[in-house]
């Protein structure tokens, strides 16, 4: 079984190495399984350390010198450290290429996109936009905890310090642009919504409940009336005048059975009694025998809609829509899967950059928080480096105490064990105020 298991662990990485990974949740399920593969020959290897390390040699009798005694001794340290340095051999021989193949992955350049399963597709269908904010926002949860899980799982690996550092940069790069994608497939989702409430739709010409003014015979203008609030769909009420030569006027006999008329709306209802009405008309198309007439005018409210749970706040929404003021930027696709934030258009005009409104005092903090951990993970790599080189000092201070013992290399050995000590000490409180700031980073996509 022994012999099996580093050709096990060998066929595993060389499975992972045949392909690259198409999306980064394919990256984190390949470095778990890398993970998994080494950490429990970590283990094993930390235990056997112990075992060896516990081992005490036998104590002096009435018959050896102490001379003697102590070179018995020496050669025992001696000899245990080499059946640590030899498990710490085996160990190396049998992980090495499983995790150089971590290492590779972790440190590859490859821009890796998240899996988006077609989410960033244009459907239409603003329900459905909603959904994937929400999908969107359950991934960054839920993929922060297992990144920063699994690099709390790295961390036991125990690599040199510079190594370890390089690493984490790479790893935090990686989640970085990870959730950076993700925030913005939401505002691209946000877009997407604002694009299709943003849409002019247009009516059928029919014969509505129309009425013709006084005429205006020196700017040859009617006034004009007509409305179709009852309309289970687009209901409105314009007031205005039409542009009509003087015979064509005449031709009407103030009667409105050649007229037609088309309303252009936009495309964000408003859910009455589970009904969908588009009261927010914008422009009525007034026709006459098939010719377009110029009108002018406004349009009034629709009595009793303001009765309903909902509805200021719905036409609050929709004068921001109507002035242009909630304008949709056109975003695409390519705005979430890029690596930096672009350029886009606005409903008028090319925007500078979306920076200023993407700093938020939300995202600003969010990005702190995000940092502030980023900076902990590196620093408690950066400790867990220091604990194993201070370590080795340790027992090279313990051996001098053992073959030279006096007050001096006693208090050497001593300082050296405090100094692992609080290596430790630093390394844990780093890596709990990054599972902290990550939390909180976390957190600020909720509140």
């Amino acid at each position: 079984m022994k012999k099996i298991f580093p050709i096990l662990i060998t066929l595993l990485g060389l499975s992972f190495a045949q392909a690259t990974p198409p999306h980064y949740e394919a990256f984190l399920d390949s470095t778990e399984a890398y993970l998994n593969a080494v950490l429990p020959e970590k283990e094993k290897l930390e235990s056997q350390k112990e075992v060896v390390s516990a081992e005490v040699a036998s104590p002096k009798d009435e018959f050896e010198s102490t001379a003697a005694y102590e070179q018995r001794l020496a050669e025992f340290e001696k000899a245990k450290q080499q059946k640590i340095l030899a498990l710490e051999q085996d160990y190396q021989s049998r992980t090495k290429a499983t995790i150089d193949k971590l290492k590779a992955a972790i440190t590859s350049k490859e821009d890796i996109q998240p899996n988006w399963e077609g989410m960033l597709n244009k459907s239409g269908n603003i329900e459905e936009y909603s959904e994937r904010i929400n999908k969107f926002a359950d991934k960054i949860s839920t993929g922060t905890v297992r990144i920063d899980k699994l690099f709390g799982l790295f961390a036991k690996l125990e690599l040199d310090n510079a190594e370890g550092k390089t690493l984490a940069a790479h790893w935090l790069a990686k989640k970085q642009a990870y959730i950076s994608r993700l925030e913005k497939a939401q505002e691209l989702m946000r877009d997407y919504v604002i694009q299709e409430q943003s849409k002019i739709l247009t009516t059928e010409k029919q014969k509505f409940d129309m009425s013709l003014g006084a005429y205006d015979a020196d700017k040859e203008e009617f006034e004009f009336k007509v409305n179709d609030v009852q309309s289970n769909t687009v209901p409105f009420a314009f007031s205005g005048r039409i542009k009509i030569p003087a015979q064509q006027a005449r031709e009407t006999n103030r009667q409105t059975d050649n007229f037609a008329v088309s309303v252009n709306y936009m495309n964000y209802p408003f859910l009455a009694n589970g009904v969908k009405l588009y009261p927010a008309v914008t422009k009525a198309n007034v026709f006459y025998k098939e010719q377009e007439l110029v009108a002018v005018g406004s349009f009034k409210a629709i009595p009793g809609l303001d009765q309903y749970v909902g509805f200021s706040e719905w036409a609050a929404y929709s004068d921001s829509l109507l002035s242009g003021k909630l304008a949709p930027k056109n975003l695409d696709s390519m705005y979430a899967m890029s690596s930096s934030a672009a350029a886009v258009a606005t409903g008028h005009e090319r925007a500078k950059k979306d920076g200023a409104s993407f700093w938020t005092k939300k995202t600003a903090f969010r990005a702190a928080m995000f940092g502030l951990s980023a900076a902990c993970v590196g620093l408690g790599a950066w400790q867990n480096g220091e604990v194993g080189s201070k370590d080795k000092k340790m027992k090279n201070k313990y051996l001098q105490a053992l073959n030279s013992p006096s007050a001096e290399t006693y208090a050497a050995f001593q300082k050296s064990a405090d100094d692992v000590k609080t290596s430790e000490n630093l390394r844990t409180g780093f890596y709990v105020g990054a599972g902290v700031f990550g939390a909180a980073g976390i957190a600020s996509f909720f509140f």
